[in-house]
């Protein structure tokens, strides 16, 4: 059964279902959708939470086990399998249909709740054997990133919930600050609740005005520091919104995004075409040309894909698919990116 985000909460209160594949690469939405499902598992008993993580050593015999091994604690225990690729091969394949079968020959009863956490699935694999199975007995629920139409639609929802009555003005200007970010929006509207902990009205001028009045790095700062080849204030930047709690991911989506679109113009401009008509297809500001010069002069096509495979292990980490903190390796990709190691 197919269900999106944004139903997911009702269809947990009608009862819990058996399986439950939540599979996207948006990571707010992936983060409250699985959030929910925890929530709801705990509430109906369960106090024991298996975590495995499928990478090439893993055998899937581990899930069979986990699934028949009496919980310590209740009678219910949540299984959570972490399946970044979304392509779990023949043998994982065999495994997760197997595991369905039971349900299926329990007539859609379960001891266990299994959630699997999935990166965004490609065509093949939903209309594999294994999706089939899964999807009979139990939930998927995909994540699609918000289109520029959804995302004011958005933005206002997570306004109310934050206690504001947000104008069509400052919903535009939110939505363009954050530019589709949505774990960059939440953290924008919790530091606006703190800067008008009193007020339930918001219009543009008070978000310029929270903006402007505050002292505080955000990722946009960092990545003007980063492609203007500044070490020293990208250090800096980083220093203060690891102090300030910022999410890694909201730091390495911007970074990854600077990133890819550098490989975009330096493919380009050495094919010959002209910088400021690049700059115009990909809708890169005037005032913001002379960062991307700077940092097309710093680097070579080998160094930026290789701050883009560094991007990619602190993606791992993050998702805990490599062992290591993220701060440290986050920080490092930083000051490599602001040429820290070319100077």
């Amino acid at each position: 059964m197919k269900i999106f985000t944004d139903k997911l909460s009702e269809q947990l209160k009608s009862g819990l279902k058996p399986i439950y594949l939540i599979s996207g690469d948006e990571p707010l939405q992936m983060r409250e959708a699985c959030d929910l499902v925890r929530t709801s598992v705990r509430k109906a008993g369960a106090e024991e939470r298996e975590v495995h993580h499928v990478d090439n050593n893993f055998a899937w015999s581990t899930l069979i086990e986990a699934n028949a091994s009496m919980s310590l604690f209740s009678s219910h225990k949540l299984i959570e399998l972490h399946i970044p690729s979304g392509k779990p091969g023949q043998e994982g394949s065999q495994a997760l249909q197997a595991y369905a079968k039971e349900i299926s020959d329990n007539r859609g009863q379960s001891d266990n709740t299994l959630l699997i956490i999935s990166g965004k699935l490609e065509g093949s694999s939903t209309n594999s054997k294994w999706f089939k199975a899964l999807d009979a007995v139990g939930v998927f629920v995909p994540v699609w990133p918000l289109d520029s139409q959804r995302l004011p639609g958005w933005i206002t929802h997570r306004l109310r919930a934050a206690g504001f009555q947000a104008t069509p003005e400052a919903v535009a200007l939110l939505a363009q600050r954050v530019e589709g970010n949505l774990l960059a929006c939440d953290q924008e509207i919790q530091k606006l609740r703190l800067a008008y902990p009193d007020q339930n009205t918001l219009d543009d001028q008070a978000i310029m005005a929270a903006v402007q009045d505050s002292s505080r790095y955000d990722v946009f700062n960092l990545t003007d520091a980063v492609l203007n080849a500044d070490p020293v204030r990208t250090s800096r930047i980083i220093t203060g919104l690891q102090g300030e709690g910022l999410e890694p991911p909201i730091i390495l989506w911007g970074i990854t995004r600077e990133l890819r679109q550098l490989i975009n113009l330096k493919h380009r401009t050495e094919q010959g075409q002209s910088f400021d008509h690049i700059c115009r297809e990909l809708r890169i500001w005037d005032k913001r040309k002379p960062l991307y010069k700077k940092a097309l002069s710093v680097h070579s096509s080998k160094q930026l894909h290789q701050l883009i495979l560094m991007a990619e292990q602190v993606d791992q980490r993050i998702k805990g698919m490599q062992k290591g903190k993220s701060w440290p390796l986050l920080s490092q990709l930083c000051l490599k990116f602001s040429g820290l190691a070319a100077q």
